[in-house]
């Protein structure tokens, strides 16, 4: 089945490791134009040359950048349609959760998850929306969690940063429509990515890997019985992207294995 995703340029915010990666690696299977960014030059430049083993190198955009910065997201962009000749896709999967509860929560982590959550996605909306607009439309692709709809009071931060992106996520759908720019969310469940596999390595460094996810999947009662993969989420990222999700706005897909419970 033709995406309709070939020489489409895919700017994805936090591309440099796990659903963000994976995601940059099946655009560029379709023959898209990939544009990641991330804080860390190592890991960015590790990312580049993964992504080479997917598609021509000439199709691939890879530059520092801290998303959480509104000078460092401008520049990021205006070079990806100077390189590019423009942007039709914007995923923002840069993120990363903070366990604890309420009264174990810093003000400085607070704040951490509201720029992460919030203004991270707010810069690069801002930065990417002439570009889509010169496009005739695009889309915009939010990476959230369950967590937004059923707060944990263990990731209260980050649960109720997750809520007002879902919300933001909505608003901006209704904003947009006029310019024919789609906005969806995907939300995630448990899914095997590098956070994660740090978790592991932390908490159960003698436990082995398919072990410990079975474990983790049978204590959260997934109803698949299983831990998600990187590429399961990306798949559904492409397909928001596709042409066949032209009348696809303002939605939110679970990646969870069914373990979502809120309507």
């Amino acid at each position: 089945m033709d995406l309709g995703l070939k020489e489409k340029v895919a700017v994805i915010m936090g591309g440099t490791s796990g659903v963000g990666l994976k995601t940059a690696e099946m655009f560029l299977q379709e023959g898209a134009k990939v544009a990641i960014c991330g804080r860390d030059r190592k890991r960015m430049e590790n990312a580049f040359s993964h992504l080479a083993k997917f598609g021509p190198a000439e199709q691939i955009f890879a530059t520092t950048c801290d998303v959480t910065n509104k000078e460092d997201v401008n520049r990021f962009v205006d070079a990806v349609a100077e390189n590019f000749g423009g942007v039709d896709v914007l995923v923002n999967a840069a993120g990363q959760s903070v366990m604890g509860h309420f009264f174990d929560i810093t003000d400085e982590q607070w704040k951490e998850q509201i720029e992460l959550k919030y203004f991270a996605i707010i810069y690069a909306v801002r930065a990417v929306y002439p570009y889509l607009v010169k496009r005739g439309g695009g889309r915009i692709i939010n990476i959230n969690a369950t967590l937004a709809k059923e707060p944990e009071r263990h990731m209260v931060a980050t649960a109720a940063t997750r809520a007002g992106l879902l919300n933001l996520s909505k608003t901006l759908a209704h904003e947009l429509a006029a310019d024919n720019i789609l906005v969806n969310s995907v939300s995630l469940g448990l899914i095997r990515t590098d956070q994660w596999e740090r978790r592991r390595l932390k908490n159960a460094p003698n436990v082995d890997a398919e072990s410990y996810y079975a474990d983790l999947a049978k204590k959260r009662n997934i109803p698949l019985g299983r831990v998600g993969e990187p590429e399961e989420v990306a798949g559904v990222i492409l397909f928001l992207a596709s042409d066949w999700a032209s009348y696809v706005s303002g939605s939110t897909v679970e990646v969870a294995g069914g373990l979502g419970k809120a309507l």
